[in-house]
C-alpha cells in the first residue's frame, strides 16, 4: 500500500517570534499561531476537496506539547488526537528559553548546547514513532510536530542520515507531504511531494 504522510509544523508561539530556543518547554501558541493554523485548515480542506491531496486523513498524530496539540485541534478534522511524546521537539538543554544572542550562538552553524539531546537520540525516537504510525496501516495520516522532529522524518525520506536533518527548514504551519510505500518506514521508498509549503500564509 502506498501511504501518504502529511507533516505540519506547529503554529507560531511568542518564543518563536522572539527567537528563543523552545525545545521541550511547553510554550503555547500565540494568537498569530492560532490564525496560521486556521488558515492551514482552510487550505487543507480545499486541497482535499479538489483532489490535489489524498485524504482527509484517517488518523491525526501529534506531539504531546501543547503548541502541537492545539495546532492539530485547530485543523478541525473531527478526529481524536493520537498523542505520542516521541514526536516532541529536540531538547536544547540549558539553551531553552534563551535567544541565540544570549547563548552566543551563530544562527545556521548547527551549534547546540553541550547538554542538548543528541541528534542520534532524536532520530531514533522520532522514527520509532513513525514506524508506529506506519504500522497503523492507514492510507493517509497527518502528523503535527516540531521543526527538529519533522526534519528527521524528511531526512529519512530523502535517503539521508542524521546529517541531513539540517538541510531542511520548516516555517510555522509549513506543510510537507510524502508518498511512500513499503513494509516499514525504514524500508519504504517514494518521493517528497511538498516540503515547507506555506502558501496559505502568503495572502
Amino acid at each position: 500500500m502506498t501511504r501518504t504522510l502529511i507533516l505540519v509544523r506547529h503554529g507560531e508561539t511568542d518564543w518563536n517570534a522572539e527567537g528563543r530556543w523552545q525545545g521541550q518547554r511547553d510554550v503555547p501558541l500565540s494568537e498569530t499561531g492560532r490564525a496560521q493554523a486556521r488558515l492551514l485548515a482552510v487550505r487543507l480542506e480545499r486541497l482535499w476537496a479538489s483532489g490535489q491531496l489524498p485524504g482527509p486523513p484517517q488518523r491525526l498524530w501529534t506531539s504531546d506539547l501543547s503548541r502541537a496539540q492545539e495546532t492539530a485541534q485547530l485543523l478541525t478534522l473531527g478526529l481524536p488526537l493520537d498523542v505520542d511524546p516521541r514526536l516532541r521537539e529536540r531538547s536544547f538543554g540549558s539553551w531553552e528559553g534563551k535567544t541565540s544572542a544570549e547563548v552566543g550562538h551563530a544562527p545556521g552553524t548547527g551549534e547546540r548546547a553541550a547538554d542538548a539531546e543528541p541528534a542520534d537520540a532524536v532520530w531514533e525516537r522520532v522514527l520509532a514513532a513513525v514506524e508506529t504510525i506506519w504500522q497503523a496501516d492507514e492510507p493517509v495520516s497527518l502528523i503535527v510536530g516540531h521543526g527538529g522532529a519533522l526534519r528527521a522524518i524528511l531526512a529519512r525520506a530523502a535517503g539521508l542520515g542524521t546529517e541531513g536533518m539540517g538541510r531542511f527548514q520548516l516555517a510555522n504551519t509549513a506543510l510537507s507531504i510524502l508518498h511512500f510505500s513499503g513494509p516499514t518506514f525504514s524500508e519504504a521508498t517514494g518521493r517528497l511531494v511538498r516540503v515547507n509549503d506555506t502558501a496559505h500564509l502568503e495572502n
